[in-house]
């Protein structure tokens, strides 16, 4: 069976920006379905076989957009906040007709943040990184903006990779090894990408610090909420989406055995499969 059609266009967002939207066509339609929400440092290219294959799993479309600061989409504005992420979101539900999303990693955030005013009535993350009453410091923050101001990217994302500890084994070699292995990696054109996207960082992180918060806010949520995270991930993900899912009316919880923090960039079969079921209901 020939690949789900992947058919491009743009969002215009209410301050101006545009977003460039990409639409998995399930079964010919573009209307409707799910909107996927990336993570950070990456762009919406590495989700397109997770989008595709959603796609046909649930004969619905999926819709998939670059954040502000990737591809055709406009830059991130100076005064950037999780309020522009949640107001893009906001957008691309109205262009697309959807109610349902999914969010992996800083897109989980946006997504649970943004499910608490917008209209949407199926919400399911993956890995979210999300801060409750300061479970979530970043204190090594200020060492990646340092190396970023220097000029030193292969420095910065050590630092990066070692804070977030999403990279696996990896992530856990000492600085000046990890460093000199993203000198090598920022060669290939994976590594090129991510080079680029280092300056939305910083951010993105300072985002997800400033909205901390209790968990009760998040009784707005929809009552069809799914918190989902992978059993090789790091542990700080599993805490807070179960702190969160501890206070909610009506949610639901899962570990995914075995897949790491990358499963919807690779994607694993059983992430889409419990999406499917999930976002079938």
């Amino acid at each position: 069976m020939a690949a789900t059609q992947i058919l491009g266009s743009s969002v215009q967002t209410p301050d101006g920006a545009v977003l460039e939207l990409f639409t998995a066509a399930g079964d010919g339609q573009t209307e409707g379905g799910v909107v996927v929400v990336h993570g950070s440092m990456v762009t919406a290219e590495l989700y397109r076989d997770f989008a595709q294959r959603l796609a046909e799993s649930l004969h619905a479309p999926v819709h998939l957009y670059n954040r502000r600061g990737r591809g055709a989409s406009s830059a991130q504005p100076e005064d950037y906040s999780l309020a522009v992420e949640i107001s893009d979101l906001g957008a691309v539900l109205a262009h697309t007709g959807s109610q349902a999303v999914f969010g992996h990693n800083y897109g989980g955030c946006i997504a649970l943040h943004g499910g608490r005013t917008l209209d949407i009535a199926q919400l399911a993350v993956y890995d979210p990184i999300i801060s409750f009453n300061g479970s979530y410091s970043a204190g090594w923050l200020d060492d990646y903006e340092a190396a970023l101001a220097h000029g030193d990217e292969e420095k910065a994302l050590a630092v990066l990779l070692r804070g977030l500890q999403t990279a696996g084994p990896v992530s856990k070699l000492p600085l000046p090894i990890l460093t000199v292995l993203n000198r090598i990696g920022s060669r290939t054109q994976p590594g090129k990408v991510l080079t680029r996207l280092l300056p939305t960082g910083p951010r993105e992180i300072r985002a997800v610090l400033a909205a901390d918060s209790k968990a009760a806010p998040f009784d707005a949520l929809p009552l069809e909420t799914l918190f989902l995270v992978g059993g090789a991930s790091p542990e700080y993900f599993a805490e807070a989406a179960q702190k969160l899912d501890g206070v909610l009316p009506a949610s639901d919880f899962d570990v995914l055995p075995k897949l790491a923090h990358d499963a919807p960039e690779r994607p694993a079969r059983a992430l889409i499969e419990r999406l499917a079921e999930f976002f079938s209901s």
